[in-house]
């Protein structure tokens, strides 16, 4: 299996709604707001379609989609952006064939490139803990939003990079609507 992973662009748009529609259609606690959530995050004045990334099999075809915002930890001293993954969606017949890895892959590349220090995610540790992601607790690092116990989760890109950065976890206001 050959994919490309690419830089979302406008024509991509309606296929990738449909994508992460089905997606997460079958997801128990998700509560179908995927989309809206995507094209509220594309109208913040930090988005950044470099971090939105596709993974193609073929010129026309998507098969997955990943996006990275720009949240913001606030401790005593000091503030830190990194970046949070929201959503990470693969086409189901795809699942499972390794896409949703290398689209996490891809997308910790361009946050490291980008100078960001770690990507948070609210998921499943079996999943993610699989691929270097550690309880955001770990790091002093608190969520801001109502999340399930165990699921905050965070990787550092670099090492060192969360060291001294504890505090809240605030996301922009896509997130909190």
């Amino acid at each position: 299996m050959s994919l490309s992973f690419e830089t979302i662009q406008p024509t991509d748009y309606q296929q990738v709604d449909q994508l992460v529609q089905a997606a997460f259609e079958p997801v128990e606690d998700s509560q179908g707001n995927e989309v809206d959530l995507i094209h509220q995050l594309r109208k913040t004045y930090d988005y950044q379609a470099s971090l939105e990334v596709v993974a193609k099999p073929s010129i026309d075809t998507i098969v997955g989609h990943g996006l990275l915002s720009p949240v913001m930890i606030r401790g005593n001293r000091h503030t830190t952006t990194i970046v949070a993954l929201a959503p990470l969606a693969v086409a189901p017949d795809w699942q499972g064939q390794g896409v949703g890895s290398e689209l996490l892959s891809e997308l910790e590349t361009r946050a490291r490139m980008a100078g960001f220090a770690a990507v948070s995610v609210v998921g499943d540790m079996t999943y993610y803990g699989g691929r270097g992601y550690v309880m955001a607790e770990d790091f002093a690092i608190h969520n801001s939003l109502p999340v399930p116990m165990g699921s905050h989760l965070i990787k550092p890109l670099t090492a060192g990079a969360l060291a001294h950065v504890g505090g809240m976890l605030e996301y922009p206001a896509p997130f909190r609507d």
